[in-house]
């Protein structure tokens, strides 16, 4: 899982057709976007953000900043995930930092049945994943007490990864 920054665009709808191509031209040469989706721009670290930013700033076109998620490919998504994330362009899977919690499943001891714990999980899952061995899991923010007390009834404990 790696974090992306996602740069949404304010376009101006008085601008002519080719304004945004104009933009398009100008972020081409002076910044290296990682994916984009619709009027969102992903980059991969801060120094590309600013590059964007001082695009943006030179067309005077308002953006806003979000922490973005990168799904790995393998991942299976959900019906839930829609609702806090996208799929862009390139097909991949991003989902908004601000609105999710992600964990892993650890047995707390040797009667722990993590099988069940996850059982019960899987309504409330929004995405999963299995990374270096491990399943990885991803949930609405506000459902972490919620996931620590179903970890906790079958012997498990949640290690928050993000």
């Amino acid at each position: 899982m790696e974090s992306k920054i996602g740069i949404m665009l304010d376009l101006p709808d008085d601008k002519l057709p080719g304004f945004y191509a104009q933009v398009v031209k100008a972020l081409a040469g002076k910044a290296q976007l990682f994916d984009r989706d619709k009027e969102m721009l992903i980059v991969s670290d801060e120094e590309q953000q600013q590059a964007v930013l001082d695009i943006m700033a030179h067309y005077k076109v308002e953006t806003e900043i979000m922490a973005l998620c990168l799904v790995p490919d393998d991942a299976e998504l959900t019906d839930l995930f829609n609702d806090y994330g996208f799929i862009s362009r390139s097909e991949h899977a991003y989902l908004y930092e601000s609105l999710i919690r992600v964990f892993r499943l650890v047995p707390a001891n040797e009667r722990a049945d993590a099988a069940s714990a996850k059982q019960q999980m899987d309504e409330h899952l929004l995405a999963q994943w299995n990374a270096d061995g491990l399943d990885t899991f991803v949930v609405d923010r506000q459902l972490e007490e919620l996931m620590h007390g179903i970890a906790k009834a079958y012997r498990c404990q949640i290690e928050i990864v993000l």
